[in-house]
This record gives structure tokens, C-alpha cells and sequence, in this order.
């Protein structure tokens, strides 16, 4: 069965899930309603609306307004604080009474297209530390970084307030250090700049402490809210994600254009020509596959350079020794004296 992809023209998001609480918090910081709806199909009577949807170029154009009204670089921490609290959010009402931080992750990863379908998470285990790796789905522009920041914020505000502290969590984040810096004091831990990849960092232990709001009666009622909205809110995938997805899992061998378009059920000329669109190429998204899995796979063991080539599909080690220092500036036996640096 062929499943569709969404773009940023679909309506995929509902206003009470995330719109209304931004729209709040601008306005209390004096932005004008007109002016933050400007440029968007939303209008002020759609806000009343229970189950009224927005497509997610909407939400994009609106976060842009907000932050643009008000220079706010504290926004997205803010709003992420404020989704984590919204009762009308089932989904946020299921991790505030889930049993532990490892079940409330495992609600979130399922029904995150609630909350965030333009983002996909890549879970690595390390052998002390759980890593998720945040990537866009579809091409965010400007607005990456923000939407990044939203769901890092929601998740360190959930682990401050169910476990006291963000003792053994740390964040590595694409930004510059000044955008690192404002980060870790507003979620209170390490946070590491100019990295492959936005990621979180939590250690195994602390996946099982218990919540001290955990409520099984209120979390099961709010998953079967969950589950009901999922007739209204279809967990499409980007059109990154699905072809990220399909080739990890053809990995080593990758799938040609021609072979991911049929899987897609769309003509090559359509994959090209929305490939186009996100701002990218068949060929960028094969490179950035092999540069994710070869750090997620020097991150979770010892492979010689010869045996990540082989997994990695690359014709011997030399090339991909190569590509490696092109992806990081680093030879992958420097790479892994980073990650054991005892400052990671």
C-alpha cells in the first residue's frame, strides 16, 4: 500500500495544537492579532474552531511573523514550555502522565505528526546514552532551527519537571556558539555548537525513573484521544523522511532514483522536479544517508574503516575515508577520539 507524503500546503496541524499557544505569547509581548495572521489563510473566527486545521505553511508563516514583530530570540523556548502544559493537548497530556520518560518518549515518537510532522527523529543507542537525532522532513528554510528548538525545549521542560534536573542529558546543536550559548540557559544543560547533527542526549538510567506525575488512568484516557485523532490528523511523512528511510534501509546497497520513485508511486520527472522544491537533489540526499549512518555507526562501536565502506555501500575504504573528512573535516580514528574526549 503506497502512503502519501505531505507538503507544506496540506492541512496537517490543528490550531489548538501549537497555533493558539504561539499566537498567546505574542500577543502578550504587545504583537498585534492582524499582523501576526498577515500572509496566512487563518482567520481570527478559526481560532475557536475545536478541530480546525491549518496547513503547515500557515504555521511557518506565522511562527516567522511572531518572531519578526517581536525580535524575540526566546520564543521557540517558550512556546515548547507552553505545548508541554496545553490541556487541550492530548498528546501532551499522555507524556505529562506516561510511567517514565522511556514510555513518554516512545508516545511522542508515535504520535509526534500531532505535533510536529515536519520533523523525524533517529534513535542511536550509545553504550551509556540514548541519542535522538532530529531531521527536517520536508525543507524548512529559515524556520529549521526555530521548529528545532520547539521540540527540545517541550522534551528538557518534561524531563526538568518530572526528574528535578537535567543531570546526565546534553544537547549537540547545528547552530553557532551565541544560539548555543541561549540555549543551555534556558534548558539548564550542556549544550555542544557547531555539530553533524541537532540531537539530544539522555542517559540510560534516567529513562526509567519514574514520573511524579505518572497517572495510568489519565494516561491511557488521553491515548485513546490520541488514537481518535488520528482520523483527522493522518501520519503522512515528508518527503525527506520517506526517501531517508528507504534507503537506511536498502543500506548498503541504495536505491536508484528510478527504484525510489516506484516505491514513492510517482514518476522519476515528479521526484526530481519535488526534490527541486525542498531545495535539494537525489544526490545530496544519498550523501547526507551515508554521512548520518556512518556517524551513528562510529557513535554505537568499533568498526574498522574497512567494515563501515562495506556497510555503508562505499567500493573500498579508501573513498570512504575520503567522503568522511569531507562531511566533517575529520578522518573517522579522529572522529573517534572525539567522542571518547571525556569533554563529550
Amino acid at each position: 500500500m503506497k502512503h502519501a507524503h505531505f507538503g507544506h500546503q496540506d492541512k496537517i496541524l490543528l490550531l489548538q495544537h501549537g497555533c493558539t499557544d504561539l499566537l498567546t505569547l505574542a500577543q502578550r509581548r504587545g504583537a498585534p492579532l492582524h499582523k501576526l495572521l498577515a500572509g496566512t489563510g487563518i482567520f481570527e473566527q478559526d481560532l475557536h474552531k475545536p478541530h480546525g486545521r491549518l496547513h503547515h505553511a500557515d504555521w511557518l508563516k506565522l511562527l516567522h511573523n511572531s518572531q519578526q514583530h517581536l525580535n524575540s530570540p526566546e520564543l521557540p523556548f517558550l512556546l515548547g514550555s507552553a505545548l508541554l502544559q496545553n490541556r487541550y493537548i492530548s498528546l501532551c497530556q499522555t507524556v505529562l502522565h506516561a510511567e517514565n520518560l522511556s514510555q513518554a518518549l516512545r508516545q511522542l515518537y508515535y504520535f509526534r505528526h500531532h505535533l510536529f510532522p515536519s520533523i523525524y527523529v533517529q534513535l542511536c543507542s550509545q553504550p551509556q546514552h540514548l541519542v535522538l537525532e532530529f531531521h527536517s522532513g520536508i525543507a524548512l528554510g529559515p524556520q529549521n532551527n526555530s521548529c528545532i528548538s520547539i521540540v527540545l525545549s517541550l522534551l528538557l521542560n518534561l524531563i526538568k519537571q518530572q526528574l528535578g534536573n537535567t543531570e546526565g542529558v546534553s544537547v549537540q546543536l547545528q547552530h553557532d556558539t551565541a544560539t548555543a550559548v541561549q540555549s543551555q540557559l534556558h534548558w539548564g544543560c550542556e549544550v555542544v555548537a557547531n555539530q553533524a547533527s541537532n540531537s539530544l542526549h539522555i542517559a540510560l538510567p534516567k529513562l526509567q525513573l519514574p514520573f511524579h506525575t505518572a497517572d495510568k488512568a489519565k494516561c491511557t484516557a488521553a491515548l485513546r484521544t490520541c488514537r481518535q485523532l488520528n482520523r483527522i490528523l493522518p501520519r503522512q511523512r515528508g518527503l525527506l523522511e520517506r526517501i531517508y528511510r528507504l534507503q537506511r534501509r536498502a543500506l548498503p546497497q541504495l536505491l536508484s532514483l528510478e527504484q525510489v520513485a516506484q516505491q514513492l508511486d510517482i514518476s522519476v520527472n515528479t521526484l526530481k522536479r519535488q526534490l527541486k522544491q525542498q531545495k535539494t537533489n537525489f544526490a545530496q540526499q544519498l550523501d547526507a544517508i551515508r554521512r548520518d549512518a556512518a556517524r551513528q555507526l562510529l557513535q554505537q562501536g568499533h568498526y574498522s574503516n574497512r567494515q563501515l565502506a562495506i556497510r555503508l555501500g562505499y567500493s573500498d575504504e579508501h573513498n570512504f575515508r575520503r567522503a568522511f573528512k569531507r562531511w566533517t573535516g575529520l578522518l573517522p580514528s579522529n572522529f573517534k577520539s572525539l567522542l571518547n574526549s571525556p569533554s563529550l
